[in-house]
C-alpha cells in the first residue's frame, strides 16, 4: 500500500483562481479543498502519494509558503 501525505500550503497567486487550480490538482490527490481570501491567498488541503508533484503544479500558478507535510 502507498503512504500517503497530508498537506498543507498557502500559494500566492496573481490572477489565478480556484477552479484553475483545483482542475490540475484534482488527478493528484483527495480530500482536495481550496479556500482563497482577499488578498490573492489560496489555502490548500489534501492528501496525496506524491507531494512534488502537487508544489511543481502549484509552483506554476504561484509561490508557495507556509507548507507543512505529514
Amino acid at each position: 500500500m502507498l503512504k500517503k501525505y497530508s498537506l498543507e500550503f498557502v500559494l500566492l497567486v496573481g490572477n489565478t483562481g480556484t477552479k484553475t487550480v483545483k482542475n490540475a490538482l484534482s488527478d493528484f490527490g483527495d480530500d482536495l479543498e481550496i479556500i482563497q481570501d482577499h488578498d490573492k491567498r489560496m489555502k490548500i488541503t489534501l492528501t496525496t502519494i506524491d507531494p512534488t508533484v502537487i508544489f511543481d503544479i502549484c509552483a506554476q500558478f504561484g509561490r508557495i509558503t507556509s507548507a507543512k507535510i505529514e
